[in-house]
Formats: structure tokens, C-alpha cells, sequence
């Protein structure tokens, strides 16, 4: 059994053990379900949909189980998951409200005072629209009915919105984050201009084959993606990157 393999059979020993008859179902989205995934660039995504809101003590137990039993066996990235009630699901709204979140960004706010990052993490989070549009469409049940029996379908138009929002400041973060950014900036080309919904890979790919004048740039992204391994970016490449394809894409 691969360490994947592992990691998901425990996801759903554990949440099913913890959440009982107010688990729905657990499904998977990003990039593990795209063709994408990494072990040594990517995290994994899943969301849990159940019928009532979590208790504190559900989401400390959910959580103690996510970082003992999941964390050692996730990929480099680490694991991101959101939990929604069904009505959220069911019929979709944006934006979407979330019961809790969490993933490698927070992992040492929530390790510092764990009751405060559970009583403050809940809301609305816009990337949730780009989750549910994947899910829909490529999404993997691990625990649960199928996904056409849960889910409402998510309008292009709202998807899209979520790319804008994500890409709004791709100007600054391309230095930060060069390959998140690169990646991303060439799937959002691939939606926007073909109507692909892509993994990073794959929009890298896209990117190389319709973006000519960027290949070297991108080969470079796809390089690190695969390998993990760091590379130096120039920064005026980047910087012109950036400001062409969302000019490109008519993203202020």
C-alpha cells in the first residue's frame, strides 16, 4: 500500500469514527483528482460535508486525528480541507460558508492555541467556488453518496469569478510564489480561452504549447513542480509574466 494509499484508508477510519451519523461524505478535489498530484509539490485537498454544525470538541478530536494519524503520511505540502453543512452544497450560493478550515498555512497559528483557531475559524472563503467546481466535475467520493447526489452545480461564470479573485494580486505574489503563480496564470488561460478546467501540471503544459514566448519560463515552473527541487527566478521575467497574461486575461 503506497503512503497515500495509507493516508486516505486512516482519513476515513478516523472521520467516520469521529463524526459518526452527522458525516455525509468526505470527497477529494485539486489536484490528487486533476492528474496532478505531487508527493513533493503538492498538498491534498478534501472536503467533508456533514448534516449539523460541529461541536468544539468534534473539531479538537478531528483535529487531533488530522495531525497525529494524516500529517506524517501527507505529501510535502501538507493536507487542506474545509467541512460544510449540506444545505451549503446542495444548492450552490457564492459565496460559500465553510464550519472549519484548515491546511499547511495555519498549521502554526493552530498549534500555538488550538481552542482560539477553532472558535474563529468558520465563514465564507471564495476559493471554496473553485473546490466545488472541480468536485463536480473531476471530484472523488471516499466516504458517502455520490457526488451528483450532494452537490449543486457550479455556474462557469462563478468559477471564474473565483480565478479573478484568486489572481488579483499575482503582480506582488509571482515574486513570493513564482510557480504557484506561473501554473495558475497559464490553467486560468486554459479556462478562460478553451474552457479547460486544468491541474497545474496540466495548465503548465498548456501554457507551453499556446504561450511560446513564455516556454522557457514555464519549463522552469513545471521543473520545481515535478522535482521539488528550487530554482532562481528572474524577476523582471516574472514581473513581465504576470502583467502580459493578465492583461491577457482582462484582469486589472
Amino acid at each position: 500500500m503506497t503512503r497515500t494509499a495509507r493516508l486516505l484508508k486512516l482519513l476515513c477510519l478516523g472521520y467516520r469514527w469521529i463524526l459518526a451519523d452527522n458525516l455525509v461524505g468526505t470527497y477529494l478535489h485539486g489536484s490528487y483528482v486533476l492528474g496532478g498530484y505531487q508527493e513533493v509539490s503538492s498538498d491534498l485537498d478534501y472536503l467533508v460535508v456533514v448534516r449539523r454544525p460541529l461541536t468544539t470538541s468534534e473539531k479538537l478530536r478531528l483535529m487531533t486525528w488530522t495531525l497525529e494519524k494524516l500529517w506524517p503520511l501527507a505529501p510535502r505540502k501538507g493536507l487542506e480541507f474545509h467541512i460544510l453543512q449540506a444545505k451549503q452544497v446542495v444548492h450552490f450560493e457564492a459565496p460559500v460558508a465553510f464550519e472549519f478550515h484548515f491546511s499547511e498555512m495555519h498549521y502554526q497559528t493552530y498549534q500555538r492555541d488550538p481552542l482560539a483557531y477553532i472558535q474563529r475559524m468558520h465563514g465564507g472563503d471564495p476559493d471554496l467556488t473553485a473546490h466545488l467546481k472541480i468536485i463536480t466535475n473531476f471530484g472523488q467520493v471516499l466516504i458517502g453518496p455520490a457526488i451528483s447526489r450532494i452537490f449543486g452545480r457550479v455556474p462557469d461564470a462563478d468559477y471564474w469569478q473565483s480565478i479573478v479573485y484568486d489572481l488579483a494580486d499575482a503582480r506582488v505574489m509571482i515574486g513570493r510564489q513564482p510557480v504557484y503563480v506561473i501554473l495558475n496564470l497559464c490553467r486560468a488561460v486554459a479556462f478562460r480561452e478553451a474552457g479547460l478546467i486544468l491541474s497545474k501540471l496540466a495548465g503548465g503544459q498548456y501554457g507551453c504549447s499556446r504561450l511560446p514566448q513564455y516556454r522557457s519560463l514555464i519549463q522552469q515552473a513545471l521543473q520545481v513542480y515535478l522535482t521539488g527541487q528550487k530554482q532562481v527566478f528572474e524577476t523582471s521575467e516574472l514581473v513581465g509574466f504576470a502583467e502580459n497574461l493578465l492583461k491577457r486575461l482582462k484582469i486589472e
